[in-house]
């Protein structure tokens, strides 16, 4: 849970005061067809805002709404004019700027601060468990209780680094995705994808199959394991401790559970756990 304020909901509100006194400006150059070079100066003004603390202000929530991202307007200055216009024509300006509704932007997008956060905890549970956080193969090598988070294109825990040390092919239908962490209790190592989730749809039963997909990989060695990680009720949903919601969701939930338990069946060395699995395992 994500419950407390934001601690840069102030530096937000700001930001987003900024935001709209601009975009009141160019509006008034624009009716006024004052000179192009000061509403230039505008555009500078505003492309600069927008790199910090404005993707929760009305203008940024817009950028979305047209298909695009901060990350683009960041480098496409016509791309930000074009928006900006395009915001000036359909929505309404004003200078309230309300922190509590800021907070409530930041709250909607919670659900994609799961995953690291997800990631977090599992880390935290293996250094209670005294494993130690390992940066390089050597560190890895040299304790029986240790792990690693998997990171970037190169270094020993990249999908590159994985192949090298370990044999093992991660990626390869997967545009290169990696997985979360890897853990290594006494002789037996883990290769771990770790999900969030608390109920069924598109974006979530992408999720699952990813998971699936994990579980079905047959490792190189007898005493390598792939780890799917599941937190969240929907785990609870599909080993029949909660009820699910219809019967569309109940049928899609037992061919879930019916390709997870298969997969394991084929490949007993490969795991799937929620938080409480986890602990036991580690």
């Amino acid at each position: 849970m994500f419950v407390e304020k934001d601690t840069n909901l102030e530096k937000y509100a700001q930001t987003t005061k900024k935001v709209k006194n601009l975009l009141i400006t160019i509006q008034q150059i624009k009716d006024k067809k004052s000179s192009d070079k000061l509403l230039e100066e505008m555009f500078v003004e505003l492309h600069k805002i927008m790199k910090k603390y404005a993707n929760y202000s009305e203008f940024g929530c817009f950028v979305n709404a047209c298909d695009s991202s901060s990350y683009e307007i960041e480098y496409d200055v016509n791309l930000l004019k074009k928006i900006t216009f395009l915001y000036l024509d359909k929505r309404d300006l004003n200078e309230v700027v309300p922190s509590e509704w800021i907070q409530a932007v930041i709250d909607k997008g919670s659900s994609r601060r799961k995953g690291a956060a997800g990631e977090k905890k599992l880390m935290s549970i293996l250094k209670e468990k005294n494993y130690t956080s390992a940066k390089t193969m050597v560190e890895f090598n040299k304790h029986k209780k240790t792990f690693a988070k998997c990171a970037g294109k190169k270094g020993d825990f990249s999908n590159a680094g994985l192949k090298k040390h370990f044999s093992e092919v991660i990626g390869k239908t997967t545009q290169n995705k990696k997985l979360d962490l890897i853990i290594k209790k006494g002789d037996d190592v883990y290769f771990l994808e770790a999900k969030h989730m608390k109920i069924s749809g598109g974006e979530q039963n992408k999720q699952i199959l990813e998971l699936i997909e994990l579980l079905r990989n047959k490792p190189k060695k007898e005493n390598t394991h792939y780890v799917g990680f599941l937190d969240g009720i929907y785990f609870n949903k599909l080993f029949g401790s909660e009820q699910a919601a219809n019967k569309e969701e109940s049928n899609k939930i037992n061919q879930q559970s019916f390709d997870i338990r298969n997969s394991l069946k084929k490949i007993k060395q490969n795991y799937f756990m929620n938080t409480a699995g986890f602990k036991k395992l580690f």
